[in-house]
């Protein structure tokens, strides 16, 4: 006899459609069917209704009267207030970063700082972005804030598909390169207020 395979739980089923939409494989605007969902995923009606509530509240799904759920589409202006809100609670971590960061994270900062230049003067966007993502994540780990990387993370997770867009621009990395040594730099010297 074999084993019936586990049905994913209602976290797996969150993931998963959070993963697609950030990914861009559920299309913004793209109807979420449940009953497509659920085979998709091999889960049960409840957890993916459940999923698509808790994505509702975080602001990826949209739920529409008589229609279902889809992909929500945000605007411009919405990036725009995301982004806002992102850099004062950015801004705190930061601050914070400073304040707690030791020796040893503080020469694996500066080691990314050859790196950033090296894939901005190649055009290598994706590896750029792939190291400012790391120097993110480590000021918000260092800031040992778990409210403020919370909302971080659900900040841009709303705002990934803009982000994204303008991240892989032509000469972005070359641009954002010089604010992100000063990023770095003010961390390293803990320097709350040039950071």
């Amino acid at each position: 006899m074999s084993k019936q395979k586990k049905s994913p739980s209602q976290s797996e089923v969150v993931q998963a459609i959070r993963q697609g939409i950030l990914s861009e494989r559920l299309a913004p605007g793209q109807r979420l069917v449940e009953a497509e969902l659920c085979e998709l995923l091999g889960a049960s009606r409840g957890n993916v209704r459940a999923a698509l509530m808790d994505l509702t509240h975080e602001g990826l799904v949209e739920r529409i009267a008589n229609r279902g759920a889809r992909v929500r589409v945000a605007g411009v202006e919405e990036a725009l207030q995301i982004a806002e809100v992102r850099l004062m609670v950015e801004t705190l971590c930061v601050e914070r970063a400073c304040q707690n960061i030791t020796d040893a994270e503080i020469q694996k900062l500066k080691a990314l700082i050859p790196k950033l230049k090296q894939y901005a003067e190649q055009h290598d966007v994706e590896k750029f972005a792939q190291t400012t993502h790391k120097v993110f994540e480590t000021y918000v780990r260092v800031a040992d804030h778990q409210i403020a990387q919370d909302v971080l993370m659900r900040l841009r997770d709303r705002n990934t598909r803009h982000g994204f867009r303008l991240t892989y621009r032509p000469g972005r990395a070359q641009v954002s390169l010089p604010f992100w040594i000063d990023i770095i730099e003010a961390i390293c010297n803990r320097d709350g207020r040039a950071a």
